[in-house]
C-alpha cells in the first residue's frame, strides 16, 4: 500500500529544524513531486499557560510562535492537490504526569502529535541504567498521555518507545518491554481513539534487512492485534531532497512489511 500522508514535519518554528530549508514551500514542491496528498506541519510547542514553558528548549516554543505558521497552510491549502495540516508536537510532562497543553490551546490545532519517547529532555538522566528504568519511563508516560483529560485531542503517540537521542542503540529498549505491556498500553490508546505513529526517520532505507529486522516491527504488529490505527510521519527537520524522498520510500516498505491496509490508518478530520 502507497502512504500518501506525512503527518510529522517541521519547519523553520521548530528551533532544532535547518534555519534554512524546512520552509513550507519547500516542503510542498517536495511532496507534489513525491505523490504526498496530506501533509502535516507539526512544530516543537509546549503551551506558555503551563508550568516549565519558560524554560530550555521550550522557552521561545509556544503557541503565539508556532501559530505564525497558520495562516499560510490555510492560504496554501489545496495547492498541488495537497491537503495541508496545521498541528503541533507538544511534550509529556512529568512533572504534572500530562501533556503540556491546556484545553483552549488543544482546540486551535488540526492534530496533535504527543511522544512517549523524548526521554533526553524529560527523563531523568540517571533512569538510562539500568534501561529498565528507562523502559518504565516510558510506559508510564504512555499511561499518562493516553489516560490524560486532553487524550481526547491527541492524533497520535509520536515515535512511540523510540527513545530520542539515547546514549546507546534504542532499539535494545523495544525487548525489556513484553507483549503484554504493549498490549496494555495499545489497549488504553485504542480506547482513546489515538493513534500509533511510524515514523519513518527510525529506518535507513539503504540497509533494507535492518529494516526487516527492526525490533519496532513486532511492537506495530502487538499495536495492530489491539486495534490501534496508524499515522506516518518523517519527522523531516529539513525538506532537502535526500532527507525526506528516502523516508517517504521507506514508508511504503514499512506499509508492506507490516502488511497495512486503508483501514489501518487513522482518519485526520480538519
Amino acid at each position: 500500500m502507497r502512504i500518501e500522508h506525512d503527518f510529522h514535519v517541521h519547519t523553520t518554528l521548530s528551533l532544532c529544524a535547518d534555519r534554512n530549508a524546512a520552509t513550507l514551500d519547500a516542503y510542498l514542491e517536495l511532496a507534489k513531486k513525491q505523490g504526498i496528498k496530506k501533509l502535516g506541519f507539526a512544530d516543537h510547542m509546549w503551551d506558555a499557560a503551563i508550568p516549565g514553558a519558560s524554560e530550555g528548549f521550550y522557552k521561545q516554543q509556544d503557541f503565539v510562535h508556532v501559530s505564525q505558521l497558520r495562516q499560510a497552510i490555510r492560504d496554501n491549502d489545496g495547492k498541488y492537490g495537497i491537503k495541508l495540516y496545521f498541528g503541533c508536537e507538544t511534550e509529556y510532562d512529568p512533572l504534572r504526569k500530562d501533556i503540556a497543553l491546556t484545553e483552549e490551546i488543544a482546540q486551535e490545532f488540526d492534530f496533535i502529535l504527543v511522544p512517549n519517547s523524548h526521554t533526553h529532555m524529560m527523563m531523568p538522566k540517571a533512569y538510562y541504567e539500568p534501561k529498565e528504568l528507562h523502559v518504565r519511563f516510558m510506559l508510564d508516560a504512555f499511561r499518562d498521555i493516553v489516560s490524560s483529560p486532553l487524550a481526547k485531542y491527541v492524533t497520535s503517540i509520536a515515535h512511540p518507545f523510540a527513545a530520542v537521542c539515547c546514549p546507546y542503540d534504542n532499539r535494545v529498549l523495544y525487548d525489556l518491554i513484553s507483549p503484554a505491556q504493549y498490549r496494555e498500553v495499545f489497549c488504553m490508546a485504542k480506547e482513546a481513539d489515538i493513534a500509533i505513529e511510524i515514523n519513518i526517520d527510525n529506518y535507513p532505507m539503504d540497509h533494507l534487512a535492518e529494516i526487516m529486522d527492526h525490533p519496532s516491527l513486532r511492537m506495530f504488529d502487538l499495536a495492530k492485534e489491539c486495534g490501534c490505527k496508524f499515522t506516518f510521519g518523517s519527522d523531516a527537520h529539513s525538506a532537502t531532497p535526500g532527507n525526506v524522498h528516502d523516508r517517504w520510500a521507506a514508508a511504503y516498505v514499512l506499509a508492506q512489511l507490516l502488511n497495512l491496509k486503508e483501514d489501518d490508518l487513522a482518519e485526520i478530520v480538519r
